[in-house]
């Protein structure tokens, strides 16, 4: 089961987006604040992160600019979630790194719509393996291919 964390200031945001996120197949965490959000992230890695626009680390930063800044926050799918949104404001998250953005109040049809177009740019691995090309020229010095599925585990 892939794992997302739900990161919104508003417990009952919260909770809505983790409801909807379990009925789409996701094992949830909650945070309402940057700190506890990015020890979740770190102990759990995520595969998906929806981040409220208004938590920031105790710098300033948007916490999906100190998420993309970590060694492993590329591999991670950002979703900036707020209710504004203006083009400035989505502007404004995707360059600080979101992969895109949900406008509140959440809609499960349109959240499964941007999951499966997340899945179809490869931002969005939810644990199923994936083939890869393997030579192995160990055995007798011939060349020769076998096909073995490797992917992360969930």
């Amino acid at each position: 089961m892939a794992k997302a964390l739900v990161a919104d200031t508003s417990a009952a945001a919260g909770r809505a987006a983790a409801h909807l996120l379990e009925r789409l197949g996701f094992r949830v965490a909650c945070a309402e604040v940057a700190d506890e959000a990015m020890a979740l992230i770190a102990g759990t890695r995520p595969e998906l992160v929806l981040a409220d626009c208004r938590i920031e680390t105790a710098g300033g930063r948007g916490l999906i600019e100190t998420i993309r800044r970590q060694g492993w926050g590329g591999d991670i799918c950002l979703f900036h979630v707020t209710a504004d949104g203006s083009p400035s404001s989505i502007r404004r998250a995707l360059d600080a790194g979101a992969d895109d953005y949900i406008v509140k109040p959440y809609d499960e049809a349109l959240l499964r719509f941007k999951l499966m177009q997340a899945r179809t740019r490869g931002r969005l691995d939810t644990g199923r393996p994936r083939l890869r090309v393997v030579q192995d020229n160990s055995s007798t010095g011939d060349t020769s291919w076998r096909f073995r599925v490797y992917g992360r585990t969930a």
